[in-house]
């Protein structure tokens, strides 16, 4: 086993801040010591040389080989608007100091500190390395204990730590280095409950080791991790040769400014042409997960896909509930995931201020043709972007308005917008071609394209096969 230069000593998964991890491992490690009105201070700068405002100061005491199977507690602060963090009280001897700038992804660590040293006057942060995945539970038939979703992430033996819930993706900014990842029920009491009902250590603390050592700006996507009370594996890799994990799909999304998004909104997109499309004018997004702060997000691959290839949509909406950002990933094919047993990451993606599109749809009925109904009223179609959420049925003749459009090269579709029509045209075997309109535009970002009329003929539902 190797351990990080970071002068971690032992490194054993730990779970922060529980306090009611006690009985046989005795007292939780890592408990806070007040020295009175012992001052620490100190000045935070971003690695541009302006100050950090709003990063998040830890001190924890160093481990040692009594740190078996608790995690390491810590206090905290946030630095003010020049940059400057101050504790009332430290720990005593030598302790651990961690600062992390989550707004600018920049970090700095010291693993040996003294509150005397020099060192905590002036700290000079760098760039972070950021660590993604997503955690799920294994809920067993009638377990012993109910875990609930609420769980710790953490780096053994360090300051770095936080909650998430089982299901959803994280990312944690970590410093460069070699270093293991653990996690665990994050509920104390729920741990104490699982060590009285005979849990082993093992299953309720889990590690895994990072692949080698990550270097500053890196970023280390890995997982999904599963917590499992009853098996004796620690990630998806293990699961995977078991063959018990499912593949996923994972991408990244960036703002316009080309820097990671969170708390995206994504929807995977499996009905190109808006098919199941069927009751009301309109269909709307549905979110299926949000990215981290690493702009990441992780969606298993659906059971069905319907046609040769996928795509993700992607919005970000404002504090108002507006949308703020839009976009669409590539066309992901079938092909790529089939056979998958692991995470495909699809690649970046560059929101942009969304579009609006403006349109109507003409009939184009030959007048001698009296199969066909050239009444305005009785003809609706179906209009939208390819490989999205943004479909409307609108009556001919009319104009027809579609807002938060994700901008840039895109596909109008258009066809009948009688269900049944549409329906008895696929039983019929017809290809997608033959009753499905196609026009390629360019939407601009956070701007309308005033687009011309496009004329619609009804299908005809006599066909020779």
């Amino acid at each position: 086993m190797k351990f990080a230069k970071s002068y971690v000593g032992l490194l054993f998964a730990v779970c922060g801040c529980m306090l009611a991890c006690t009985g046989e491992h005795g007292d939780v490690a890592g408990t806070v010591t007040d020295t009175g009105n012992t001052i620490a201070m100190g000045v935070v700068t971003r690695s541009d040389g302006s100050r950090a405002v709003s990063a998040l100061v830890r001190i924890s005491r160093e481990p040692d080989s009594g740190d078996t199977l608790s995690k390491m507690d810590f206090i905290q602060t946030k630095t003010d608007s020049l940059g400057v963090y101050t504790f009332d009280s430290v720990l005593v001897d030598t302790f651990q100091l961690a600062v992390v700038d989550v707004e600018h992804n920049e970090i700095s660590y010291k693993p040996r500190a003294t509150k005397n040293s020099g060192a905590l006057d002036s700290i000079r942060l760098e760039k972070a390395a950021v660590f993604s995945s997503v955690l799920y539970y294994e809920n067993v038939v009638e377990p012993s204990v109910a875990v609930g979703s609420h769980f710790e992430v953490f780096m053994p033996g360090t300051p770095f730590s936080q909650s998430v819930f089982a299901g959803d993706s994280f990312s944690m900014l970590i410093p460069a280095g070699s270093w293991w990842f653990g996690f665990c029920p994050g509920d104390p009491q729920i741990v104490a409950r699982l060590t009285d009902s005979g849990v082993a250590d093992s299953l309720i603390y889990r590690t895994w080791n990072m692949d080698g050592k990550v270097k500053s700006g890196d970023t280390l996507s890995k997982g999904p991790f599963i917590w499992s009370p009853t098996m004796q594996v620690d990630s998806l890799i293990k699961l995977e040769e078991k063959k018990r994990a499912k593949p996923y799909l994972s991408g990244v999304v960036k703002c316009y400014d080309e820097k990671p998004c969170s708390n995206v909104q994504v929807e995977m997109i499996t009905d190109l042409y808006g098919f199941d499309f069927v009751d009301g004018d309109s269909v709307g997004f549905v979110a299926q997960t949000v990215t981290d702060a690493s702009g990441r997000w992780v969606l298993p691959i659906p059971e069905k896909v319907p046609y040769d290839s996928l795509r993700m949509e992607y919005r970000l909406l404002n504090d108002n509930g507006k949308i703020e950002l839009a976009g669409v990933s590539r066309y992901v094919r079938v092909s790529e995931f089939k056979n998958l047993k692991d995470t495909l990451s699809i690649g970046d993606t560059i929101l942009a201020p969304p579009s609006v599109l403006v349109s109507g749809v003409k009939l184009a009925i030959d007048g001698a043709d009296t199969t066909r109904a050239s009444n305005c009223m009785v003809n609706s179609v179906v209009v939208g972007l390819k490989g999205t959420s943004h479909f409307v049925r609108e009556m001919v003749c009319n104009l027809l308005k579609i807002e938060n459009l994700p901008a840039g090269g895109q596909d109008i579709v258009l066809y009948s917008g009688d269900p049944k029509v549409v329906k008895t045209l696929q039983e019929a075997g017809e290809g997608i071609e033959d009753y499905v309109r196609i026009t390629h535009v360019q939407l601009p970002k956070g701007d309308t394209l005033d687009q011309q009329w496009m004329t619609f003929e009804p299908p005809t539902l006599q066909t020779d096969k």
